[in-house]
């Protein structure tokens, strides 16, 4: 099985928009000459990786998504849309659940945040565990 990474996690919310908002434009790099809106921009914001046990290892990500449009209304409708609409993701086929959502409204923006939990196994050693026993009877 391919591990889950960073990128794919956040493909995984862009898929999630593009399916819930398919007319909307949706931005997952910084775009120098702005956004046309009404539009999101999905952030990955300070993610961890920490090791717990062996090769198991827990992958936190937390995401930002900024929703640009015109009037306080729409934003608020919009923060109560995106909580359903992230609430479940699908990445690599598989479901990875949204938690701690927030959201608030700033200098005309809806800042919306949603965290990603996942487990995450490092690959086992392709070295051989033990060479070749040869055993001999002697009589």
């Amino acid at each position: 099985m391919q591990p889950v990474t960073f990128l794919d996690v956040r493909a995984g919310v862009v898929q999630a928009l593009e399916q819930a908002f398919p007319e909307m434009q949706i931005y997952g790099e910084e775009n120098k000459e702005g956004f046309a809106t009404p539009c999101f921009f999905v952030k990955l914001l300070e993610p961890t990786h920490s090791q717990e046990l062996n090769r198991r290892y827990l992958r936190v990500l937390p995401f930002e998504v900024l929703y640009y449009t015109e009037t306080d209304s729409e934003r608020i409708a919009m923060a109560e849309q995106l909580a359903g609409v992230l609430e479940t993701i699908r990445v690599n086929d598989r479901p990875l659940i949204g938690t701690n959502m927030s959201w608030k409204v700033e200098e005309e923006v809806l800042h919306f945040f949603v965290t990603y939990r996942m487990h995450v196994w490092k690959q086992q050693p392709d070295d051989p565990l033990m060479q070749t026993l040869q055993k001999e009877l002697k009589a």
